[in-house]
């Protein structure tokens, strides 16, 4: 009690037990563990309330693999006062004990209930964890094999001999901290491995690994498109974070990109991240060819799918009145909104935001934190508004060098005005009223717009003689914009 009023600027307690009825360096362990763990929580929590720090939150460094993860019994220890747990999603992989080769800190399992990122998460939203509560984290290190035979690229498959002596690693036998990674095996700026070795990803597990085929070391790791793929996941499924083991052996480029990837707004740019987020080798590529010739044809039923777009000039409004805080403290609201937008007040709870006229479909990410009175921030929240130019001026693009060829009528279709078909009056018309003598359309990409019979017509490409009620169809050469 005393180091948090010694230090305010700490808010939370982690409490590492590694791992609840599991075996560690010789300790007693059993079934009690998970009753005792909640009586440990329950004792944390009273005297961190006697001393006046209520405001001080309890999470624990939890397992990712499912069986340890449930000895803990978490539900009991959320009943007694526990905030938040933080699945260390990591070391799925290691020399000497793992028995096969794979990745140490996957996002998606390479077999159904495979040890993975995803699997750990949907286990506990399965079992009615809140998502908020819920922690993800990315290695700042590597698993490293030697003696490592592929079979398959993607999805991983080989073996790996863990043999007697100690395997390559920065101080650890088999682990490489990072920043000897960017220094001894692995090029970001130029996209490839060092020193003989090669970047590959597996896409079936979303899981970057070096291989060197000369040495046969083998080294599993998190890249910045990976932990940048982490903090997408994240955001996208509500949970309250993400964090790493360990942020001393970073050097700035996996947390920006996690913070890319959870949505944050760039304030300021010292290089640009874009380039590292590249994929690696992923197949043979004669086993390319080989799947691509083997591979039967399938038909498969389409997916409908519905968008909200926002036609630019238009105003909208962004409302944060939905945050809640369970404790019922009051909010304060800060949001984050792309530098092509002013907005009036960005600390009120609704804000108003005209959208940018565009000429194509464009992407504006809008994002929020929440504060309670302790100034404890929500996790961030996102919103990508798609602005779009409106239906009558989309363009077509033109061809490269495409002669334009003129559309002839049928010889039975009757193009020419009728005797009767009198416009409109032209004095209220928007347009200039359709002519007959006129060509339209003659300059690509001037396509203008002409009134007629009270409507109004844009020509889609040259035209000359054909009346745009009589021609507005498909294949007609104008499009009915509406009455006017």
């Amino acid at each position: 009690m005393k180091l948090f009023k010694q230090f305010p600027m700490f808010s939370e307690v982690d409490i590492d037990w590694e791992y609840p009825n599991n075996e560690g360096a010789g300790n007693p362990f059993g079934p009690e563990d998970g009753a005792n763990y909640a009586l440990l929580i329950a004792e944390l929590r009273k005297q961190l309330d006697s001393a006046g720090l209520s405001n001080v939150k309890i999470s624990i460094a939890a397992s990712a693999v499912t069986t340890i993860f449930d000895y803990a019994k978490v539900k009991d220890l959320m009943a007694a006062g526990l905030y938040g747990i933080n699945l260390m999603t990591y070391d799925f992989f290691g020399t000497p004990w793992a028995e096969t080769l794979g990745h140490h800190t996957n996002r998606k399992a390479l077999e159904e209930g495979g040890w993975a990122v995803e699997t750990i998460v949907d286990h506990l939203l399965a079992e009615g964890f809140s998502a908020d509560r819920i922690n993800i984290g990315y290695a700042g290190y590597t698993r490293n094999a030697r003696q490592v035979e592929i079979e398959s690229l993607s999805p991983l498959k080989g073996s790996y001999n863990p043999g007697s002596g100690p395997t390559t690693g920065s101080f650890e036998s088999g682990t490489s901290e990072w920043y000897d990674v960017i220094y001894s095996y692995l090029d970001l700026e130029n996209q490839k491995g060092r020193n003989g070795f090669n970047v590959y990803t597996d896409q079936v597990a979303d899981a970057d690994y070096l291989y060197s085929p000369e040495s046969k070391l083998f080294l599993s790791l998190d890249t910045p498109r990976t932990v940048k793929a982490k903090g997408e996941y994240a955001a996208k499924l509500g949970l309250g974070g993400v964090f790493t083991w360990t942020i001393d052996q970073d050097n700035g480029v996996l947390v920006n990109a996690v913070r890319e990837g959870l949505g944050y707004e760039i304030e300021s740019e010292v290089i640009d991240m874009e380039p590292f987020y590249f994929e690696g080798i992923n197949v043979e590529k004669d086993e390319e060819q080989s799947d691509s010739d083997d591979a039967q044809k399938v038909n498969h039923a389409p997916k409908a799918a519905i968008e909200l777009m926002v036609v630019g000039g238009s105003t909208v409004q962004l409302s944060g009145a939905g945050s809640s805080d369970e404790d019922n403290d009051e909010l304060s609201f800060s949001w984050g909104v792309p530098s092509q937008i002013d907005v009036a007040d960005k600390t009120a709870e609704i804000i108003e935001v005209v959208v940018p006229e565009v000429s194509e479909k464009t992407a504006f990410q809008f994002t929020l934190f929440v504060r309670d009175c302790y100034n404890e921030p929500s996790s961030q929240q996102r919103f990508v508004l798609t602005a779009v130019p409106a239906l009558s001026q989309v363009q077509p693009e033109p061809e490269e060098e495409e002669e334009i060829i003129v559309p002839v009528p049928d010889e039975e279709e009757d193009t020419t005005p009728a005797e009767d078909d009198t416009p409109a009056d032209d004095k209220t018309s928007p347009y200039a009223q359709w002519d007959a003598s006129t060509v339209y359309g003659a300059n690509w990409g001037s396509f203008e717009i002409v009134s007629w019979k009270g409507h109004n017509y844009q020509v889609k490409w040259w035209s000359m003689g054909n009346q745009p009620d009589l021609n507005c169809g498909v294949g007609g050469a104008w499009t009915d914009l509406g009455a006017y």
